[in-house]
């Protein structure tokens, strides 16, 4: 009888100090992603969607890139590994006539603040500098607008693109 009870006792101390397997609820902002908006040129205050737009990492298997969209707002990751990240932006992607620019977004690794255990650590950046590769009349993207330099969260436009 001891023995059932001291096993019992063991078992029931084992496992209420276990803990359950954290886990990172969705809505749990963690690194954020640079948010572009696309705006008409010729309109400036007017958005302009793109036409079947495709974001790849430049110089890899041209996996898409894309985490978020709607037709005039993309959500697209930095690396904070890397103070940059080369990106193909493909207007009219499937069509007979593609049209691919190629950005480069330079920026500043910022503070690494911890969450949560389950969540870890949320990287921002800072000096966020997109810089368009100049190709002649051929460029869909004009020119750019930095809204905000500090990448701190996802509620808020950081570039503005012009086509």
């Amino acid at each position: 009888m001891i023995q059932k009870i001291t096993l019992l006792l063991f078992t029931t101390l084992f496992l209420w100090a276990c803990t359950r397997d954290d886990i990172c609820p969705d809505d749990t902002q963690t690194t954020p992603l640079l948010v572009i908006k696309f705006m008409d040129i010729s309109n400036p205050t007017q958005v302009k969607a793109v036409d079947n737009l495709r974001i790849t990492l430049a110089n890899t298997s041209q996996t898409e890139v894309v985490i978020a969209r709607t037709d005039t707002l993309y959500k697209i990751p930095l690396n904070p590994a890397t103070t940059s990240v080369d990106y193909n932006f493909t207007q009219g992607y499937g069509s007979n006539l593609p049209n691919t620019d190629a950005i480069n977004i330079s920026y500043l690794r910022g503070d690494d603040i911890y969450i949560n255990r389950a969540c870890a650590f949320k990287t921002t950046f800072t000096d966020i500098n997109p810089t368009i590769q100049a190709e002649g009349s051929a460029n869909w993207m004009l020119s750019t607008t930095i809204n905000n330099a500090i990448v701190e969260n996802e509620d808020i436009t950081h570039i503005t693109i012009f086509h």
